[in-house]
């Protein structure tokens, strides 16, 4: 496709040049016809554009200089915009479609129009799906769940078994049954091997535009908001609330009941032990205000100099007899 056709059908400007495009590639894998992209100024730290092998590229405005006469298309997002050239282009996704023979739907479950389901899939009882939503192998949703239209659940997730609660009474851990349900809001991601248990009495929910990242839990009774990201191997516990717009980066792990205000943002491996306020970021074993962390850790990391300087002040000490 030429470039100024991928222009035309994306919605950009128009190149000054025109050429012949067949593929996308990475940027230090890009050949002579492929589309590349270069989404900040440090990807070309020390390295001339003329480097890259690539026929053209896509790049934000204020990058496009740096190229110099290299053909390039400008967006504000070069990432989505050569994923969309790349489907243009007939790179083909694996998208389920339609319901595979193998998948086991109760017959009082409700699916929506353009609903797919892949195969060994399980939807389990009034269990409730919007329109286009697509529900990839071996996933299983438990009964009475919502879930909205155009969500992704990945393969292998789990959503709405029940949640980790028991009480310890006559001697050992008695069951507490949880009677609620999960509710995911329309365009939530759900990615592979992930876990939501439903509520207690009501419900799990997770807000409209969230996208959950591969093996995530998420326990009874948490409430996440709108257009959050949760990435791999996170861990909520019961009941906490995270606030829209957060960001939970990888093994980040919150004790239950706690508060991630809007807009916070929770570095990886980070333990949260109590409420975050909106719009920092938190970071460390034990989370803290970043700066405060950085500090710290930058204290630790001085201490075998600073003891050096003690040892030998002690022994200047010892051998002045004082």
């Amino acid at each position: 496709m030429k470039l100024t056709e991928l222009a035309r059908q994306l919605g950009l400007a128009q190149p000054t040049q025109d050429i012949e495009i067949t593929d996308v590639a990475p940027l230090q894998e890009a050949g002579g016809t492929d589309l590349s992209f270069i989404n900040e100024r440090k990807w070309l730290d020390g390295v001339s554009a003329h480097a890259y092998q690539a026929a053209a590229f896509m790049v934000p405005k204020e990058l496009a200089p740096l190229l110099g006469d290299r053909p390039h298309l400008i967006t504000p997002t070069p990432a989505l915009h050569v994923a969309q050239a790349a489907t243009l282009l007939g790179r083909k996704t694996l998208t389920v479609r339609g319901i595979h023979p193998t998948a086991s739907i109760d017959p009082t479950a409700q699916l929506g129009p353009g609903v797919a389901v892949g195969p060994h899939a399980v939807i389990e009882a009034e269990v409730v799906i919007g329109a286009e939503t697509v529900i990839h192998a071996g996933a299983i949703i438990h009964e009475r769940c919502l879930i909205g239209a155009r969500c992704i659940i990945g393969s292998n997730s789990v959503i709405g078994f029940d949640g980790f609660g028991y009480e310890f009474t006559a001697g050992r851990h008695q069951k507490i049954l949880h009677l609620g349900i999960v509710q995911l809001e329309d365009e939530v991601e759900v990615g592979a091997n992930t876990t939501i248990d439903r509520g207690r009495f009501g419900a799990t929910r997770i807000g409209t535009g969230t996208k959950i990242d591969n093996q995530v839990q998420i326990a009874h009774n948490v409430d996440i908001g709108r257009h959050c990201l949760i990435v791999a191997q996170v861990g909520i516990a019961g009941s906490c609330r995270i606030e829209d717009g957060v960001v939970l980066a990888g093994q980040a792990g919150l004790v239950p009941h706690v508060t991630i205000g809007r807009g916070a943002r929770v570095a990886a491996s980070t333990g949260v032990a109590g409420s975050v306020p909106a719009g920092i970021t938190w970071s460390g074993y034990w989370g803290q205000p970043h700066r405060d962390n950085l500090a710290q850790l930058a204290a630790v990391r001085g201490l075998p100099a600073f003891m050096k300087k003690v040892q030998a002040f002690m022994k200047k000490w010892e051998e002045r007899g004082e």
